[in-house]
């Protein structure tokens, strides 16, 4: 990691009296600070590639739910029910429609998307 590297030139600066030593900690606790950021972003990221990777369950709430009502003609309030978790309306008259399945609908679309173009790049 880039970070670690840097911080040991750092030391090395301090020690060869290129940089004060108040210098030093302050430039030491921003590194450790950014290296703390990262790894916590790279576990995320792990975590949600594992995730994607499983793949999609058929039995997927969110995919039942989709597929139960994927040809819909008119909107029911049984519909709005299932799919919808709330809507604001506001002052200005914009509306904003918030979803019940709003994240998992974007993993299955990436997770389609991923293994569409990995099919296509093996074929």
């Amino acid at each position: 990691m880039k970070i670690t590297r840097y911080k040991q030139s750092l030391y090395q600066d301090w020690k060869d009296g290129e940089i004060f030593q108040q210098e030093y900690r302050e430039m030491k606790v921003d590194y450790e600070r950014q290296a703390a950021r990262l790894s916590d972003l790279l576990a995320r990221l792990t975590a949600e590639r594992k995730q994607l990777s499983n793949g999609v369950d058929q039995q997927h709430a969110a995919l039942i739910v989709f597929a139960k009502y994927q040809n819909i003609e008119k909107l029911t309030c049984e519909i709005l029910i299932e799919l919808v978790d709330h809507i604001k309306i506001y002052e200005n008259g914009n509306i904003s429609v918030h979803f019940k399945f709003a994240d998992e609908f974007c993993r299955i679309s990436e997770y389609i998307e991923i293994n569409t173009i990995d099919t296509a790049e093996a074929g």
